[in-house]
């Protein structure tokens, strides 16, 4: 069954993060102390890579949403296993005392206290004793301004930081239309196509996660390839290389004059009442898509906000020739940046569970105003669109 996430404004995220209620038999008991051995421990790289998935490593962070530091401790948790010898709270506390405090945490709890990523970090209970040292003194971290979208690296891809990487790592889902439309390479596919074709071989419709493309090469100004495979008389009818079904598709849809932000059924939806809602209601519409989804732009427009934002994590907002502003909520990655135009369809970022969420979704929604508060019935808006969900 689709995991149904949504979002939450400034309330503690119960399963997304290292806070796992420290209780027992679930009548609230407090556990012991765990000792201050290490027999469950893993080695700095490995919470480095926790720490990337959790807070894209900002040892430091406290974004005010009940979770802090590199490894989004619950101050109960903090508490629990130790914390407070080294400081009040996590994000005050050094990296490798957050390291040391997590170690208990893993002996105690195991890896589930951080259960989407301990998995992709590879924690285990049986790893190296961490290299740290604990004893040093607190750090008081400096204040963190909002970050732009040039900061912002969430899982470290390349489509994180649009506009400047000379590179590109191919990743699941992309097609060298994508590629060469989001990172506005000369030439088109064609040019990428061209700049590439040693690596990506005879045909470009077959490109492999992990791939990396050079996007500003010499060759990449050339309209057309070296060679172009030819089709024989009996071939399929024409397509655009690098287009999957789904693509062709969708660029039929853009005919309208809107487009789906992903191709996915809704999950909780608009208006749905709760305490879970700082609102007492939910702002938008969640669409269960796994990480690393494509999310697209719904209409042309300009972005106005790309980056971190609190509860909803990274986030694009664009506003569109009708007024009208789309928030694109709980990205993985982010493709665009303030200012920048985009196009019906084009890719801004990828679905993700970053800020308060309960699981992998988009959290989508249209607005009056480009804040939080002047929401409107986003499918309304697309099925009015032409779009059908």
């Amino acid at each position: 069954m689709a995991v149904r996430g949504r979002h939450r404004r400034y309330q503690p995220n119960r399963i997304n993060r290292a806070s796992l209620t420290v209780t027992a038999g679930g009548a609230g008991m407090a556990l012991p102390l765990i000792g201050t051995g290490v027999a469950h421990a893993a080695d700095v790289d490995t919470w480095n890579k926790v720490a990337a998935c959790e807070s894209t490593s900002r040892w430091h962070v406290n974004t005010g949403n009940g979770f802090y530091g590199g490894l989004q401790f619950a101050q109960s948790t903090w508490e629990a296993y130790g914390g407070p010898r080294y400081a009040a709270r996590a994000d005050l506390a050094t990296k490798d005392q957050q390291i040391a405090v997590a170690e208990k945490v893993l002996d105690g709890q195991g890896p589930g206290a951080w259960p989407v990523c301990s998995v992709r970090a590879g924690l285990t209970q049986g790893g190296d004793t961490p290299d740290i040292q604990p004893a040093g003194t607190t750090k008081t971290p400096k204040k963190t301004p909002k970050t732009s979208v040039q900061d912002v690296q969430p899982q470290t891809t390349p489509q994180s930081r649009a506009g400047t990487a000379e590179m590109y790592t191919v990743v699941h889902g992309d097609t060298l239309s994508e590629i060469a439309e989001s990172q506005e390479v000369k030439g088109g596919w064609r040019g990428l196509y061209a700049a590439n074709r040693k690596a990506i071989g005879a045909d470009p419709d077959l490109i492999l996660p992990g791939q990396r493309l050079a996007l500003r090469g010499r060759t990449a100004t050339t309209t057309e390839p070296a060679s172009t495979p030819k089709a024989t008389p009996e071939s399929t009818p024409k397509s655009t290389p690098g287009k999957t079904s789904s693509d062709r598709d969708e660029q039929a849809t853009s005919s309208r004059s809107l487009v789906a932000p992903v191709s996915a059924a809704t999950g909780t939806p608009y208006r749905k009442a709760g305490a879970s809602w700082s609102k007492g209601y939910h702002t938008g519409v969640d669409f269960a898509v796994p990480t690393g989804t494509s999310v697209k732009s719904v209409a042309a427009g300009q972005v106005v906000s790309a980056g971190w934002e609190g509860s909803f994590g990274y986030q694009v907002v664009v506003r569109h020739a009708d007024g009208r502003y789309s928030q694109y909520a709980h990205l993985s990655a982010i493709a665009v940046k303030d200012g920048q135009s985009v196009g019906a369809g084009q890719r801004i970022g990828r679905s993700g569970s970053t800020g308060n969420s309960t699981g992998p979704h988009l959290h989508f929604e249209v607005r009056t105003g480009p804040g939080f508060g002047s929401d409107i019935d986003p499918v309304a808006y697309l099925r009015a669109g032409g779009v059908r969900i």
